[in-house]
């Protein structure tokens, strides 16, 4: 990637998100100008809609959880290109209320991919 040219990134997830993370790892020394999309199909979207967005980043393998398949599929239908990877270690952390110690969890609440990486842990 060119480090003098301003690339328009679209990825599911927020400013602080892993795959905002993996984008600018990605793009290290880029200017990226960044755009959140909610879901993977959001972000297909806008990558066939809007002509301004130069690459599209979204996981597609998982070394805990495995493949996703949704993402997989995504890529076919959509006739999109792999053009590179990659590899962002993932570390969680459990978050309770001041006070609390482990033993007083007992609900933990997250995102489903997040509670497939630490089912080892819970």
């Amino acid at each position: 990637m060119s480090k003098s040219k301003q690339y328009k990134i679209i990825t599911q997830g927020i400013p602080g998100s892993f795959h905002f993370e993996a984008t600018h790892k990605y793009f290290k020394d880029c200017d990226l100008d960044f755009v959140s999309a909610d879901s993977f199909l959001q972000l297909a979207s806008g990558c066939i809609q809007d002509k301004t967005i130069d690459y599209g980043v979204m996981a597609i393998e998982n070394s805990i959880a495995g493949s996703i398949i949704k993402n997989y599929k995504i890529l076919r239908e959509n006739k999109f290109r792999i053009i590179g990877e990659i590899y962002l270690p993932i570390i969680h952390n459990l978050m309770a209320i001041k006070g609390q110690s482990i033993e007083d969890i007992r609900e933990v609440r997250s995102h489903p991919m997040a509670i497939n990486q630490c089912l080892d842990f819970l």
